[in-house]
């Protein structure tokens, strides 16, 4: 996904300041964000629950002499990731406002993708992008006597573990800002804020899927 993103994005090593979200130890098998993007930006901050995920980024980081002002990572109490507590999580991460988030194969666990997005809005600049990876969701079978004996998960609870839709994506993006109601979601859309591509595929519980990266931009502030 890390160099995906490289071709996304126009990262700027003099600049460009990214937040990666769930970031557990920067180094994820699909994910690499950290690691990769890491020579084409100004700094990384990353952000997990786990206070070892943390430890473990940030003695990764120290081991490679990188300075703690370019690469870094922080551990943020699940309660304040909610869109309620944006000020509170911005304080704790110095009210930087970034160019650039990115949540790397973590949306599935969250309880509300709609909070989180709206939260992850909050922390970039006027401008700024949020690409979300995750995998595509897969058809589940239905029967009209509803979930078998072997699931008794509510409907949410397995939209999250298949993974999401493109229409999940601009849906989400759109409620928090980051897209508009009547942008095209075709991946490279001119003008589109929103963009939905296949980004690489894997392998979970035995199965090939998609993972997908979708990105929205946060509005440019009028001009007086």
């Amino acid at each position: 996904i890390g160099k995906t993103l490289l071709k996304a994005y126009p990262f700027d090593d003099e600049n460009t300041t990214v937040l990666d979200f769930a970031c557990g130890t920067g180094l994820d098998l699909y994910c690499l964000n950290s690691r990769v993007l890491a020579p084409f930006v100004k700094s990384i901050v990353g952000v997990d629950i786990s206070q070892e995920m943390v430890d473990r980024y940030n003695k990764r980081v120290e081991n490679q002499g990188i300075p703690r002002e370019e690469m870094r990572a922080i551990c943020i109490p699940e309660q304040l990731l909610t869109h309620a507590n944006d000020l509170r999580l911005a304080k704790l991460l110095g009210d930087i406002e970034f160019d650039v988030a990115i949540c790397c194969m973590s949306y599935h666990h969250f309880p509300s993708i709609y909070s989180i997005t709206r939260t992850l809005s909050s922390l970039l600049k006027p401008g700024g992008h949020l690409y979300i990876a995750d995998v595509e969701s897969i058809p589940i079978k239905s029967t009209p006597h509803g979930p078998d004996d072997n699931n008794k998960q509510s409907a949410s609870v397995v939209t999250h573990k298949y993974g999401f839709s493109e229409l999940e994506m601009k849906n989400v993006f759109v409620q928090a800002g980051l897209a508009d109601i009547d942008a095209a979601s075709e991946t490279g859309q001119i003008g589109s804020r929103f963009t939905y591509s296949i980004a690489t595929r894997a392998f979970k519980k035995g199965k090939a899927v998609n993972i997908f990266l979708a990105r929205g931009v946060k509005p440019q502030k009028p001009k007086p």
